[in-house]
């Protein structure tokens, strides 16, 4: 008995010196849940909270207007937001997904509401919007609008004689639902006004996902050089820090960029071959190259900083796993931004591969050339940078305090 207590007292002790480990056992997950309970709970909610954000120009001045303007405001989890701009502008901005739809009420909509060509209502999609996303606003615009038409129809027929309900009724038409609405997608691909398809939200996701798991085997391969004394023999021969993380910079960069061709040509070729849609790259080869570049250096620089601050392989695989889930649950890899209440939304502009995201995004979905992805590329650069230059100062410190 007094042996066993000494074994459980001796890996007490040692897991207590242990500060990686109790990190990774306690707060990393602790971190983890808090962020995904958070993300995910209006998914799970009994009734479900879609943050979706419109833009609302009610051009008529008519009292049919405004009762589709409230209507359209009493919708629960629909945000319109201040519409004080030319409907271009608006366009522009639901083009670049700063809302994801845009509604316009023209002017003489509620007097032409009752006629065989009524005036319909203008609903355009951003790029980035979900089909079911889609549908689930179409759907509600819809819904609004038959009930307005409903009302006014009734209204008519109140003053008619006594007549069957029917489609020959005069005054009432059972297919106006399809007439008062006019709704698009400002996705184009060709020329063509289409509807983006999961591909091209889904494969920039999971690829930006996979490319910054490229922490755990670099992370890996350090710790081995480390425990096998190859570090101390190469700064022996004179070769300093920067060499050394140049070293292992480039060569980890061109696998990154062999995983992004690789994972483009999955979404290119592989998937049309088993029967899914084929990946729009978009029209700026640069800026996809751009992005590629970028996104690669962020991850690697990333996991040159994750190999100088861990001391073990497991401690790198576990604390890597954990924390590209926590950012990709931040980014929107994992959970749709709109899906995420508002404090979530604030701090998932912080995450890395929200910038990976947005910008492949620009390209792949909203057609942007350089300057539009320029501002997720410097921030990623100045991400890769700041890791970079924490990574050159932690061997210095193991040194001096070896």
């Amino acid at each position: 008995m007094r042996t066993l207590y000494s074994l459980v007292k001796k890996e007490w002790i040692m897991l207590l010196r242990d500060w990686h480990a109790l990190l990774l056992l306690f707060v990393m997950p602790a971190v983890f849940i808090l962020v995904m309970s958070l993300a995910l709970q209006n998914s799970f909610a009994s009734q479900q909270a879609v943050h979706i954000r419109y833009y609302l120009i009610n051009e008529d001045p008519g009292p049919v207007s405004a009762a589709l303007t409230q209507r359209l405001l009493a919708v629960p989890g629909f945000s319109a937001l201040p519409a004080q701009a030319p409907v271009a502008a608006l366009a522009t901005r639901v083009r670049r997904d700063r809302a994801q739809f845009l509604v316009v009420i023209p002017r003489g909509f509620g007097q032409a509401l009752l006629h065989v060509h009524p005036l319909p209502v203008r609903m355009l999609a951003g790029p980035g919007v979900e089909p079911a996303v889609y549908k689930l606003f179409e759907v509600a615009l819809r819904n609004a609008l038959g009930r307005i038409y409903a009302q006014r129809a009734l209204a008519r027929l109140r003053n008619l004689a006594p007549a069957p309900v029917s489609a020959a009724v005069p005054g009432f038409d059972f297919d106006a639902a399809d007439k008062l609405l006019q709704a698009a997608s400002l996705y184009q691909t060709h020329g063509r006004t289409e509807f983006p398809s999961s591909v091209q939200q889904n494969v920039p996701a999971w690829l930006v996902f996979a490319m910054f798991f490229i922490a755990i085997p670099l992370s890996t391969t350090w710790m081995q050089e480390r425990q096998q004394g190859t570090y101390a023999r190469l700064r022996s021969m004179g070769l300093s820090t920067r060499t050394l993380l140049l070293g292992k910079l480039l060569p980890y960069l061109g696998i990154n960029l062999l995983q992004v061709i690789l994972m483009l040509l999955v979404g290119l070729i592989v998937l049309p071959w088993l029967g899914g849609d084929r990946l729009t790259l978009g029209h700026s080869p640069p800026a996809l190259a751009v992005m590629a570049l970028t996104v690669s250096f962020a991850s690697v620089t990333y996991a040159l900083l994750v190999a100088t601050l861990v001391s073990t392989g497991e401690q790198a695989t576990i604390f890597t796993g954990v924390a590209n889930l926590l950012m990709a649950a931040l980014g929107g890899i994992m959970v749709p931004r709109f899906l995420m209440p508002p404090l979530m939304q604030a701090l998932s502009a912080y995450s890395p591969m929200a910038w990976g995201l947005e910008g492949f995004l620009d390209v792949f979905l909203r057609h942007g050339g350089l300057r539009t992805v320029a501002p997720e590329a410097l921030r990623l650069v100045a991400f890769g940078l700041a890791c970079l230059a924490l990574a050159g100062l932690r061997p210095g410190r193991r040194e001096g305090k070896g």
